[in-house]
């Protein structure tokens, strides 16, 4: 005589999701998959800007890539993670310089850009 086997609810979550998962394995491609190679086109005329900042005792290094001409257009990378303030600031320096397109570094962005208002 067998027993019943009883699993857990997380367990058969956890099945199910793989199931649904696993019915997109080995689908042929749509063009909408690839829609993010044209819509980041942008990124070629983006200003890069470093971001520092103090995080569970490590200098996060990440670099924001905005459109000079639409600012509100950015897009925000995590690049690296440092145990040392200098050595963060020299990693974002260095990473920002080889990340930008335009190196001598005339694409800027500016608060004055977003034209904000203050009412």
């Amino acid at each position: 005589m067998s027993r019943k086997r009883i699993i857990s609810d997380l367990v058969l979550s956890g099945m199910n999701n793989f199931l649904d998962n696993e019915k997109y394995v080995g689908q042929i491609a749509n063009a909408a998959d690839i829609q993010f190679i044209t819509d980041s086109f942008w990124l070629k005329d983006s200003a890069v800007i470093n971001m520092i900042s103090s995080r569970k005792g490590a200098w996060d290094v990440s670099l924001i890539f905005a459109h000079y001409k639409n600012p509100l257009q950015f897009i925000i990378r995590n690049i690296t993670r440092c145990f040392n303030q200098k050595k963060a600031q020299a990693a974002a320096f260095y990473i920002g310089k080889e990340a930008a397109k335009d190196r001598r570094g005339t694409l800027k962005v500016s608060i004055k850009d977003l034209n904000l208002c203050a009412n």
